[in-house]
């Protein structure tokens, strides 16, 4: 008799590695705003719980490697699977290689030039900190379109289509709004940049949890 099995992979099973990296992401922002008593979430980004002069880069940074360690392997994990177990379209998998070149590039890019203090003074490193935010943000807002198109082009992934879709228009539009608010509203420029980056975390978990749960092994027993 033969009996068919349904078992995750190891892929499947390491894809977790991006819900493990976005709850180390929260973790280093609630440890930060813990030992900084006086940081105001409304009126300051994340990044300046890390700044070389914040009383919480110390505590912050540490936990920041455990995110920047399981996002990486989340990265190689997209990598390989959607090029060796499920394969989309050249589209979406341009969109996973700029993931992980943006990604690569957050991760060497902020150990190098942090920013330097919480005042965003007008230095060398600090004028380098916001370049590289430039291109990254500009990257993913390419990435995120591609991923939606290569997805909507199958018309098999429905639902996961319009989750991009959806994390597309509201990753573009609070970038956008970040910029705008920090000129207009510098009193809530920490409020809509949290939007924008956690919607980013949102959308790994979901990547993650997709891979997760889509292709499953099967192992054949005979009885």
């Amino acid at each position: 008799m033969k009996v068919q099995i349904r078992s995750r992979g190891s892929l499947n099973t390491l894809a977790l590695s991006g819900v493990v990296a976005s709850l180390f992401y929260v973790a280093h922002v609630v440890a930060g705003r813990i030992v900084w008593p006086s940081y105001n979430p409304l009126a300051q980004p994340i990044s300046d719980l890390t700044a070389t002069s914040a009383i919480s880069q110390q505590l912050a940074s540490r936990i920041l490697y455990g995110y920047d360690f399981f996002n990486l392997l989340f990265c190689f994990v997209l990598l390989v699977y959607f090029r060796q177990v499920m394969r989309i379209n050249r589209i979406f998998y341009a969109g996973i290689v700029l993931k992980a070149v943006a990604e690569v590039l957050s991760t060497v890019g902020y150990k190098l030039f942090p920013l330097a203090d919480t005042d965003w003074s007008n230095s060398f490193q600090n004028n380098m900190h916001y370049a590289i935010t430039a291109v990254i943000v500009f990257s993913y807002i390419v990435l995120a379109l591609l991923l939606t198109i290569g997805l909507a082009k199958t018309r098999k992934y429905l639902a996961m289509a319009r989750f991009m879709g959806l994390f597309s228009i509201v990753f573009i539009v609070s970038g956008f709004l970040t910029v705008i608010v920090a000129n207009v509203f510098p009193a809530y420029v920490g409020l809509v940049e949290r939007v924008n980056l956690y919607s980013l975390m949102v959308s790994n978990i979901a990547l993650a949890l997709w891979i997760f749960n889509h292709d499953y092994c099967r192992k054949i027993i005979y009885l």
